[in-house]
């Protein structure tokens, strides 16, 4: 699979990573790392785990989620 984004530039680049949101394949230079945060039932209510998972998406459904 080759990244999305680069077919518009007529560059064969592999993708690296898939969109968590809209599935495109993303090279290493058009992909962004965003954190998520886990959480879990426990008890009474539900708990932050400590440390955030990584979510990879591409740069249009980054600037989608940032509101620009």
């Amino acid at each position: 699979m080759n990244c999305f984004d680069c077919q518009d530039l007529d560059i064969a680049t592999p993708a690296v990573a898939i969109c968590r949101v809209c599935g495109a394949g993303v090279c290493h230079r058009h992909a962004r790392t965003r954190p998520r945060v886990l959480h879990e039932l426990t008890g009474t209510g539900l708990a932050t785990k400590p440390r955030a998972a990584r979510r990879l998406l591409c740069g249009t459904c980054t600037a989608a989620e940032s509101g620009g």
